[in-house]
């Protein structure tokens, strides 16, 4: 198993799924998103820990290498919102 398909199955088993378009793992429940690059470059502790985080009370946490505009941030919510 790779370090890469590591990671996907923590997310998998974290109840995220994957966004082929937006490419970015996703949780509606959690309302929490990684882009694939973060999950690429990160550990898979790394992204343990930000799994184990109180999740947000208003809207949603992009986890991305680079900060988002508050622009892509709306656009990404709307996408991902039920």
């Amino acid at each position: 198993m790779t370090e890469l398909t590591a990671k996907e199955d923590l997310l998998e088993n974290a109840g995220y799924k994957y966004h082929f378009d937006r490419m970015i793992y996703f949780n509606r429940e959690t309302r929490r998103a990684f882009s694939l690059e973060f999950v690429e470059d990160h550990s898979r502790e790394e992204i343990q820990r930000l799994l184990d985080e109180p999740v947000l009370q208003e809207g949603w946490d992009f986890h991305f290498n680079e900060r988002a505009s508050d622009s892509i941030k709306r656009q990404l919510a709307a996408a991902l919102d039920p």
